[in-house]
């Protein structure tokens, strides 16, 4: 895994598991974002799959949300508005999907993690799950 995390793509049976993970809590940085909506939108049209799994590293964490480095480095409106974007991406990627998508959430799911499990057409959560907005705690 690398300092901006990584996205692991493995199909079988129809089903492709989308697993993702960084360093920090599987926290979403700008390349990690890209990463993802490249993978929904190249899985879209791949007509070996017909499901795709959406999972994440580790047992503490689905995902702690935006990448906190990159969110006090914004400096400016244009820099905010990228860095903003690459979530919207992902989003817009997921639900444009044809093919249903599946999310599997422990530990905690915060902030953009929370993004992703509502962007998924079914969430399944384990009993370790804890769901938090921080922008509203």
């Amino acid at each position: 895994m690398t300092d901006t995390g990584e996205v692991r793509t493995e199909t079988a049976n129809c089903v492709a598991k989308v697993t993702f993970s960084h360093p920090k809590g599987n926290s979403l940085p700008g390349q990690l974002l890209r990463s993802l909506a490249n993978t929904f939108t190249s899985l879209s049209s791949d007509d070996q799959v017909r499901v795709i799994l959406l999972t994440s590293n580790g047992e503490k964490a689905f995902c702690a949300g935006a990448s906190f480095d990159e969110l006090i480095a914004i400096e400016d409106e244009r820099a905010g508005l990228e860095f903003f974007s690459g979530f919207a991406h992902v989003i817009n990627a997921m639900r444009k999907c044809p093919k249903p998508i599946v999310c599997r959430a422990q530990g905690k799911v915060v902030g953009g993690g929370v993004g992703l499990v509502s962007a998924s057409d079914y969430a399944l959560a384990h009993s370790s799950a804890s769901v938090k907005l921080s922008e509203l705690a």
